[in-house]
This record gives structure tokens, C-alpha cells and sequence, in this order.
């Protein structure tokens, strides 16, 4: 049996993530498709929530 890969797309941008999302609720995908866009989704928004995170830093705010 042939071993099939597939390969997780990166998602730079919220505008890339939303439409990632609306493919994954709307595309009918096999298993391994519907994993790899799963885990492109949750790599995206883990990345784009910590970048987030760092720019609504107030300068100083440690010091308080």
C-alpha cells in the first residue's frame, strides 16, 4: 500500500485564517485533508494570538 502525505499550508494572516475556517466548515474533505486544514487553523491561531498578545503591551505595565 502507498503511503500518501500531505502538507499543513501556513496561514500568515487573520484574512487567511478566516477563510481557511469558512473552507473547513464548508468543503467535504477526506480525513487526512480535514486533519492537515485542522492543524493549520489551530497553528495559525496560536501564532496570531501570542504576536497579538505582545503588541497590546503597555510599556512599563511590568513595573506596576
Amino acid at each position: 500500500m502507498s503511503e500518501v502525505t500531505y502538507e499543513v499550508p501556513v496561514l500568515h494572516n487573520i484574512q487567511e485564517l478566516e477563510e481557511a475556517i469558512e473552507q473547513y466548515k464548508s468543503k467535504d474533505l477526506n480525513v487526512n485533508e480535514l486533519l492537515c486544514q485542522w492543524q493549520a487553523i489551530r497553528d495559525a491561531a496560536l501564532n496570531l494570538a501570542s504576536s497579538n498578545k505582545d503588541a497590546e503591551k503597555v510599556p512599563g505595565q511590568d513595573s506596576y
